[in-house]
């Protein structure tokens, strides 16, 4: 199915991507702010230099609209988990469709399966909104689908 997974690293969907493929033995990647910022659940500005191990690489920029379009357009195809009218939905959906790559909005396991298999999805990224109290299981929620979705045919249930 997929041989990487790539996201820009911040928490929530982003991380649960990178955490649901490195549990899967899948390759990880992408594009990160300058310094690994990230958005903390708090709201406040923090960085998180763990990305490195996922693969991941800084862009010169600490802003996050450069790296949210360079990861969907260096895919063959993005995921999205969460509001996807939010600023970051807009423009990572768009940045896809001017690459010409498809997108995904909230799929369910099986959802995302077949889609996957449909467009020929080698390099996904995934993105979606980052933890906060507004999105408390988006971690968990993305994780979970990503799990299912791209385990082994043999070890579905």
């Amino acid at each position: 199915m997929i041989e990487k997974l790539i996201s820009g690293g911040q928490t929530g969907a982003d991380r649960a991507g990178l955490e649901a493929a490195k549990a899967l033995g899948i390759p990880t990647g992408g594009i990160a702010p300058k310094s690994f910022r990230i958005c903390l659940p708090d709201g406040t500005d923090g960085t998180d230099s763990t990305l490195a191990e996922f693969g991941l690489t800084e862009h010169h920029s600490r802003e996050y609209p450069p790296r949210t379009k360079l990861n969907a357009t260096n895919s063959d195809g993005t995921v999205w988990f969460g509001y996807e009218h939010s600023s970051g939905g807009i423009l990572t959906i768009k940045s896809a469709a001017k690459a010409g790559k498809p997108t995904k909005i909230n799929p369910t396991p099986s959802e995302l399966r077949s889609w996957l298999k449909e467009h020929n999805i080698k390099v996904l990224n995934v993105a979606g909104n980052r933890a906060s109290d507004l999105n408390p299981t988006i971690s968990e929620d993305t994780y979970n689908v990503l799990i299912e979705a791209l385990k082994e045919e043999g070890d579905r249930p």
